[in-house]
C-alpha cells in the first residue's frame, strides 16, 4: 500500500528572526500569491494607521532588497507576524494543518492562523506586546546557548551564580535560551563555559520578574474578540492544547513570565507529521529535526520557496 501523506503541522516562531526582504522572492511569483500578500498587508496596515505605529515600515522591511534596512522599535515583531500569517494563509488554501505550534510570542500568529483572532486583532495584539515591553527595552536581554540542553543550562547558571538569570526557553534537547537583566547577561557572556550568542531582542522575556509587563500586555489585549478555534493550537509555554474554554488573552499574557519547552510539545505530537515553519528562517525546523530524528520538516521561505508558491498556486507548477 502507498504510504499516507503526513498531515501538516504549522510551526510559528517567536522573536529573534530577521524579516528583511523575506517576501521579495514570493510576492510576484503568481497573481494568487501576490493577492494573498497584499490582502494581509492591507489588513495589518489598516490597524497600524489608526495606532500611530510605523505602518509603512513593515512593508519596506519585508521588501528590503538590501536586507540591511534599519528597523525601528516594534517593526521586527510586526514584520515577523505578517510573514507567519501570510505563509499560513498561502499554505492553508491547499494544506489544512492538523495542528499549529506557536513558539513564545509566535502564539499570536498561531492563534490567528487557527481562527481564534482575525488578522486585525492579531495586529492589535502585537502592538499591545510592543507597548507592554517598551519601558523594558534596553534593560534586559536574551542569550542563545546552541550546544547546551536544559540540565546543562541549569548547571551553568548555578556555577555562574547569577540569580537574576532564568532558563527562558528549551528549544531542542541541546539548545536553550537564558533571559534576564543586561548586566547579568553580560556577566554570563564573560563567564563563558559554552558557546553563547546574544539574541537580537531588545528586552528579556519569559522571566518571572516581568509581572507588570504581563499585566500591561493583558490590559492591551482587552478589546480583542476571541472566536472559535478551527485548528488545535499547541502551546509550548502552557504545555497543552488550547480549547474554546480558554481565555486566550490571559494565555498570551502568560507567555511574558513563563518559560517555553518546545521539545515536550513536539514529542507529544510525534514524528509522523510534516512540520512546516511559517517564518523567514528555519530555526524551528532545525529544532524539530534535533528533537524528532527522521521527522519531515521544511522551512519554505528559507529553503523551498518554489514549493511554497506551487502549493499556494498549483498553476505555477505546470508552467
Amino acid at each position: 500500500m502507498p504510504r499516507a501523506t503526513p498531515e501538516p503541522v504549522y510551526l510559528v516562531p517567536g522573536q529573534g528572526g530577521d524579516p528583511r526582504g523575506a517576501l521579495l522572492d514570493v510576492h510576484d511569483a503568481s497573481p494568487a500569491v501576490r493577492t494573498v500578500c497584499e490582502q494581509v498587508l492591507d489588513e495589518i496596515e489598516g490597524v497600524l494607521t489608526t495606532t500611530g505605529a510605523p505602518w509603512s515600515a513593515v512593508r519596506r522591511v519585508l521588501f528590503d532588497r538590501s536586507r540591511s534596512l534599519r528597523m525601528e522599535s516594534g517593526v521586527p515583531q510586526l514584520a515577523g507576524y505578517a510573514i507567519s500569517v501570510i505563509v499560513g494563509r498561502l499554505l492553508s488554501a491547499r494544506l489544512t494543518p492538523r495542528a499549529i505550534v506557536g513558539q513564545s510570542f509566535g502564539e499570536i500568529a498561531a492563534l490567528v492562523c487557527a481562527g481564534a483572532f482575525d488578522v486585525a486583532d492579531g495586529t492589535r495584539a502585537v502592538c499591545a506586546l510592543n507597548a507592554a515591553f517598551r519601558q523594558s527595552e534596553g534593560r534586559g536581554a536574551m542569550v542563545l546557548l546552541p550546544e547546551l540542553g536544559e540540565a546543562g543550562c541549569l548547571r551553568l547558571l548555578a556555577r555562574a551564580r547569577l540569580p537574576d538569570l532564568t532558563l527562558a526557553c528549551v528549544n531542542a534537547p541541546d539548545q536553550t535560551i537564558v533571559s534576564g537583566p543586561v548586566d547579568a547577561v553580560e556577566a554570563l557572556l564573560a563567564f563563558g563555559g559554552t558557546t553563547m550568542t546574544r539574541l537580537a531582542v531588545p528586552y528579556a522575556a519569559h522571566h518571572p520578574a516581568l509581572g507588570e509587563v504581563a499585566d500591561r500586555f493583558l490590559r492591551g489585549l482587552g478589546p480583542l474578540r476571541q472566536r472559535p478555534l478551527r485548528v488545535p493550537v499547541h502551546s509550548p509555554v502552557h504545555g497543552r492544547v488550547y480549547d474554546d474554554r480558554d481565555d486566550l488573552r490571559r494565555a498570551l499574557a502568560g507567555c511574558v513570565t513563563q518559560p517555553v519547552h518546545l521539545p515536550g510539545t513536539l514529542r507529544r505530537l510525534g514524528p509522523g507529521h510534516q512540520y512546516i515553519e511559517l517564518s523567514a528562517g528555519d530555526a524551528l525546523t532545525r529544532c524539530v529535526r534535533a528533537t524528532l530524528p527522521g521527522a519531515r520538516a521544511v522551512a519554505p521561505l528559507a529553503a523551498d520557496r518554489d514549493w511554497l508558491v506551487a502549493t499556494a498556486d498549483p498553476a505555477t507548477a505546470r508552467t
